[in-house]
């Protein structure tokens, strides 16, 4: 038996629409094509598969029988070719990737690399910015994804949480705290303190350990970045507080550091994308990998 999907989608088209010319408009074909078609097929499974008259087409009892397999095989056709598609489209295309300087310098360098050796066909723009920044971008369609730590109410972004990190403490290696096996809120009472500035989430958290602690936060001076704090740190200049992430900046030779306790504060690093938007195949494969990848933790 040499039956062909073309076969088989001629005779799903004139059972569907009753009509060898509607079926015949449908597949682009001429009225007489398309009734060969079905004579071939019909020939094929060696028994009639429509009662015609010169006003209806009906479908046999063998046509009625096999109509529901035929849509089947169809169905499943069109799900495999589907499913080719989406693969092939994975394989190309364009992801743009807003993140804070911090993590776009530490955290993603080996993602981005392993990423690229996966799926070379795919280019990656990265948008380095504040992490202030990174939800206007994607909120405004101008990043794909932005990976950060972001707060609660966000409530049109949709959120995969990719890791959680304790808050730090940053000291110069000869400071007396190099001693301490342990840290806790309360020991930095006296400390000249360099924190973020206000309006970021991590100066948010400093000053939630502080008040867990019964401490009032009184900056000695404050900075926009990470690694402009790590500067006046490795300047004698006082301890700074940040996130984790932020001690592969360091000298180890002249820094050192230790996770603030009593209480612990952690923040979340999630990815995020417009809840609204549905991301392209490339963003989507670029959010699978990076939600598996099982980077080494501090």
């Amino acid at each position: 038996m040499n039956v062909t999907l073309r076969q088989l989608r001629a005779f799903v088209l004139v059972a569907r629409l009753g009509s060898f010319t509607r079926a015949a408009q449908a597949m682009h074909v001429t009225q007489s094509a398309l009734s060969l078609l079905v004579r071939e097929l019909e020939g094929a499974v060696n028994t009639r598969l429509f009662d015609r008259t010169t006003r209806a087409v009906a479908l046999t009892a063998a046509g009625s029988e096999f109509f529901p397999q035929a849509q089947r095989i169809l169905s499943e056709l069109e799900s495999a070719l589907a499913g080719v598609d989406k693969f092939l489209a994975k394989e190309r295309g364009t992801v743009i990737v807003a993140a804070p300087l911090l993590l776009s310098s530490v955290y993603l360098p080996p993602i981005l690399a392993a990423f690229r050796v996966k799926f070379p066909g795919i280019e990656v723009m990265l948008q380095d910015t504040l992490p202030a920044q990174v939800l206007p971008l994607v909120a405004s369609g101008q990043a794909d994804v932005g990976i950060g730590t972001f707060a609660a109410n966000e409530a049109e972004l949709q959120r995969t949480l990719l890791f959680t990190e304790a808050m730090v403490a940053v000291f110069p290696a000869a400071h007396p705290f190099s001693a301490k096996r342990r840290l806790a809120w309360a020991d930095l009472a006296a400390q000249p303190v360099l924190a973020l500035r206000r309006g970021s989430v991590f100066r948010d958290l400093t000053e939630a350990g502080f008040a867990s602690a019964g401490v009032a936060l009184k900056p000695a001076m404050e900075a926009n970045y990470a690694g402009s704090l790590i500067g006046l740190v490795d300047a004698g200049v006082g301890v700074a507080i940040l996130p984790g992430y932020a001690v592969r900046l360091t000298d180890k030779s002249r820094i050192r550091w230790l996770r603030l306790e009593k209480p612990v504060i952690d923040r979340e690093v999630s990815l995020v994308h417009r809840s609204a938007a549905s991301l392209s195949p490339a963003a989507q494969a670029f959010a699978e990998f990076i939600a598996a990848t099982d980077e080494a933790r501090l």
